[in-house]
């Protein structure tokens, strides 16, 4: 009797244990699952709160040495925050290129429409914030003296990202990236910012050549 009763607790013991080590088991692997998914969440990109955004940007301008990027539908948010950033910049031996969304494309006017279109009405805020980005970069030139230190061009795709790149040429290069929604109209500051180091070469990288494509395929403007 002793030996069935010693046989039925083994038993019982095996089977907690067993229980014991699947939970356990279960347990580690949805940790792991919830780390990996946090892992891959934060290589897309630091977000920004937008209330720090501004000084980051201005972090970001201030830290390059060679090469700054700037690709935005007008871009005005940065050239109006970061000026004096800018110029300290280029007076330092920095180049700046600089992508706008031509005014007299197609997607610009689709845009137009977009965030100004109200019963047919458009208020010329783009256009002029536009005109106003165009005369930042000639003062940039001209308060900074050296004018083959910015180069401005155009291009006339839909964007689908604002993006803001220093020293892309070196290890310590980093980029700004806001992505558009495509299902949300997205305005100035408004939507996810994320701040990306060259160490995460595949979003870096994915970026920096989308950047060149529109480069290659843009219009100079003089300045």
């Amino acid at each position: 009797m002793w030996g069935w009763i010693g046989f039925a607790a083994g038993i019982g013991f095996g089977i907690m244990g067993l229980a014991a080590y699947v939970k356990t088991n279960l347990e580690g692997r949805k940790r792991e699952t919830e780390l990996q998914n946090k892992i891959e969440e934060f290589m897309k990109g630091q977000i920004i709160d937008p209330r720090l955004l501004i000084k980051r940007e201005k972090d970001l301008i201030s830290s390059a040495s060679e090469d700054i990027w700037i690709l935005g539908i007008n871009a005005l948010g940065v050239f109006h925050e970061s000026f004096e950033e800018i110029i300290c910049f280029i007076q330092n031996g920095g180049k700046a290129r600089v992508l706008l969304l031509n005014s007299e494309s197609e997607a610009f006017k689709q845009r137009e429409k977009k965030e100004e279109g109200i019963e047919g009405e458009k208020s010329g805020r783009l256009r002029a914030e536009y005109v106003t980005s165009v005369a930042f970069c000639k003062d940039i030139v001209r308060l900074s003296n050296n004018r083959d230190s910015l180069e401005l061009r155009v291009y006339n795709k839909e964007p689908k990202v604002a993006l803001l790149i220093a020293d892309p040429k070196k290890d310590t290069g980093m980029l700004h990236v806001n992505e558009y929604s495509s299902t949300e109209l997205i305005r100035g500051y408004v939507g996810e910012h994320r701040f990306v180091p060259k160490l995460w070469p595949d979003i870096f990288d994915k970026w920096t050549k989308e950047y060149k494509a529109i480069w290659d395929r843009s219009k100079k403007v003089d300045l």
